[in-house]
């Protein structure tokens, strides 16, 4: 398949996708988002993917949080929507987490090798996506949550010069991304082992050439929803400093691979030292 072609139709597209702005792109008042830091922040997250995964039978249920050897990782980062409530307490409604390619490969090196090879080839910075969860309680705002989570993921993929975000998706959900966020295909659909056996098929969306694409399907004032402004010039800047939501600290570290989860046991001599050598290259040490 060729991903650079100018995408399929752009007028039926604006018809098929009629959504309404101010459904769509309003920023509801007392959610935020950013990037998890505390624990208590991570473990919510942590906890909303495990329970939806669950839900959709995309994750066994083994009383353990779905956690992977990506998430250790120093550059992964755990985006969250966080509502803050009337008696002050925070709660994690939506997540969605950025690893960038590094020395482990990425989950979907699983399935489509040689189609991230050929992009890695090509000079192309790579970060993938997985992990994307909303609470179910506010299913009203559900597209709301995941436009949102999605814009601080294109945001802060500009911001450290990442070339193209790719992600897994099952066949349910294959529509909206390809239709309304304009992620190209890399391959089939196959059973996957990150999504306990469900067909997934995997996803590229190349931000240069979505920037263009963004602007001729959405730009104007005819379309209700300009998610090309929303998504490309209606971007704040980035408000946090640029290695916040780093690494997780030794304490944390220790608490959701010894103690939320059994991960430590599976990781391979292999992945230690890959971990380790991630770590040095961030002047941190991987304390395994």
């Amino acid at each position: 398949m060729n991903n650079n072609r100018p995408h399929k139709n752009y007028i039926e597209k604006r018809r098929s996708v009629r959504i309404r702005r101010s459904k769509l792109l309003h920023k509801i008042q007392n959610i935020e988002y950013k990037i998890a830091i505390t624990t208590e922040e991570l473990e919510q997250a942590f906890e909303l993917v495990t329970k939806q995964y669950i839900n959709v039978g995309l994750h066994e249920n083994n009383n353990e949080l779905r956690l992977t050897r990506y998430h250790l990782l120093p550059d992964t980062k755990i985006f969250i929507a966080i509502k803050k409530n009337n008696d002050k307490t925070e709660t994690v409604v939506g997540t969605i987490t950025m690893i960038v390619d590094n020395s482990m490969g990425l989950p979907m090196d699983e399935l489509y090798r040689e189609q991230l090879n050929e992009m890695r080839d090509n000079g192309l910075h790579l970060a993938e996506v997985i992990g994307l969860s909303v609470e179910p309680e506010q299913s009203a705002l559900h597209n709301n949550i995941t436009i949102f989570l999605y814009k601080i993921c294109l945001q802060y993929a500009r911001l450290t010069q990442i070339n193209d975000l790719l992600c897994s998706v099952t066949k349910k959900h294959i529509q909206f991304y390809e239709d309304l966020l304009l992620f190209k295909p890399v391959g089939d659909l196959f059973p996957y082992s990150y999504a306990n056996g469900q067909l997934i098929q995997g996803h590229r969306l190349n931000i240069c050439q979505a920037n263009r694409e963004f602007k001729e399907v959405y730009s104007g004032m005819e379309f209700d929803a300009d998610l090309h402004r929303f998504f490309f010039t209606e971007t704040q800047q980035f408000n946090r400093p640029k290695g916040e939501g780093g690494a997780m600290t030794p304490e944390q570290m220790r608490y959701f691979i010894e103690k939320r989860t059994r991960l430590l046991s599976s990781l391979s001599c292999s992945d230690k030292h890959i971990l380790r050598n991630e770590f040095t290259k961030k002047n941190k040490k991987f304390i395994y």
